[in-house]
């Protein structure tokens, strides 16, 4: 296929595309393994230490939440985006490389730069993801959100291979001792990845030829995010979408925080194992992304999250009831096909919703929704499972928020876009 002939591979698409390459190395092996290193190492399978792991992921989630809407304004305003993607990312990569220095015990050192580095990823991916419709045209958003989300798994799997070659040969009992070190390679790939990623997009920091004065500061983006939420029904879809997204999204993150541990209880899986079922995953779901993206695009986003969420619960009944030994595979190649192409389908239609000036700060409402939502959805698995003292209740517990956030989504009214012809390089820009 001749992308360039279609006119949505631009130069800012593949600039803003490779940042996902690098976000992809961190996101791929510290969100989903730090946890199984705090429970097993720093904390010692302690009794509580599932539910200190749970606490420590939404004190993150929730506080970058909160924060996401604010810097975003504040990018919005000052018109540069890249200066506070550079140093959200670099705060990010500091607090990653730094996690070597844990040790068994020493939960506050821990907790802290886990916080640190997931508080800097988040940030800076909203901000990033905020330029989706600054790069692409809205014909294209779906294709360009899901060649993004696609080659970023390369990142990610570049990670799991490393980390995959660390752990290799150990004992299992050592396996997890060793996973700073994966950490530490995800860090140095992230910072090496996203040098070039946030160089290709230096046009879009240049200020307009009629911004004129001193650039507003921190009141100004406080009284933005404010004024957005007193006048909320001007954005009346974009905050509906919100819900729904909120929603779905309390399942993909409680994933990410639970399935290696669940995985690791229900099937007896080493790290070794685990790892190599993540990257089972990202092969799968480079391609799914792609594919999916292009049949956004063609047949309409909705129809497309429907099908991807019903294939969502198919693999929480199928990791909740299932036995034996072919049952991971198989729930990882279902979570492969929707996992990351559902997450790149709504980016798409969320940048078709928000209007361009304002599109760092609501990409910040967008962040709050998911961290929200991340913070809540590990706290509720806990709970369910602690009261039923069932993980199989818990994960069949999920599936309300499916059926609820499709149920929202069929009230989202989405903008109808024309296909129009455009040359290679005419996305639009800052």
């Amino acid at each position: 296929m001749n992308f360039r002939r279609e006119g949505w591979l631009t130069r800012p698409v593949l600039a803003w595309a490779f940042y996902d390459v690098a976000s992809s190395a961190f996101a791929a092996v510290v969100p989903t393994f730090f946890g199984l290193y705090f429970v097993s190492v720093i904390a010692g399978d302690r009794p509580g230490a599932q539910g200190q792991w749970g606490a420590i992921a939404s004190v993150a989630l929730a506080l970058s939440g909160v924060l996401a809407p604010f810097v975003g304004a504040w990018a919005d305003q000052r018109g540069r985006w890249l200066g506070l993607l550079a140093a959200a990312t670099a705060t990010s990569i500091a607090a990653t490389i730094a996690m070597p220095t844990t040790s068994p015990g020493g939960l506050l050192w821990a907790a802290l730069l886990f916080i640190t580095a997931m508080v800097g990823y988040t940030l800076a991916v909203a901000i990033y993801d905020s330029l989706l419709g600054r790069v692409a045209a809205p014909t294209h958003a779906g294709r360009v959100s899901g060649f993004g989300w696609s080659i970023g798994f390369i990142g990610g799997i570049v990670a799991l291979v490393g980390s995959i070659a660390l752990t290799h040969g150990l004992p299992t009992g050592t396996q997890a001792a060793h996973l700073p070190y994966a950490f530490l390679l995800s860090g140095l790939l992230f910072a090496v990845c996203a040098f070039p990623g946030v160089l290709g997009l230096r046009d879009l920091a240049r200020p307009r030829p009629t911004d004129r004065g001193p650039a507003p500061g921190i009141g100004a983006a406080y009284a933005s995010v404010i004024n957005t939420l007193r006048n909320w029904r001007e954005q009346r879809e974009t905050f509906r979408f919100l819900i729904a997204f909120y929603l779905f999204n309390d399942v993909l993150v409680t994933i990410v925080f639970f399935i290696v541990i669940v995985m690791r209880a229900r099937f007896g899986l080493t790290v070794e194992g685990l790892l190599g079922l993540t990257l089972l995953y990202h092969v799968i779901a480079a391609p799914a992304t792609l594919a999916f993206g292009h049949a956004a695009d063609r047949w309409g986003p909705r129809r497309v999250i429907y099908f991807q969420v019903a294939i969502l619960g198919v693999s929480l009944l199928l990791l909740a009831f299932g036995t034996g030994t072919v049952t991971p595979v198989l729930v990882i190649c279902l979570l492969g096909l929707v996992y990351g192409s559902l997450q790149a389908v709504c980016r798409s239609l969320f940048s078709l919703l928000v209007r361009p000036e304002k599109s760092g700060e609501l990409f910040g409402f967008n962040a709050v929704a998911g961290r929200l939502s991340a913070a809540l959805g590990p706290l509720f698995f806990g709970v369910v499972a602690a009261i039923t003292e069932s993980e199989t209740a818990a994960l069949v517990s999920l599936l309300a928020f499916l059926i609820a956030g499709a149920a929202v989504l069929s009230t989202v009214r989405i903008p109808v876009m024309r296909v129009t012809s455009m040359a290679p390089d005419s996305a639009p820009t800052a």
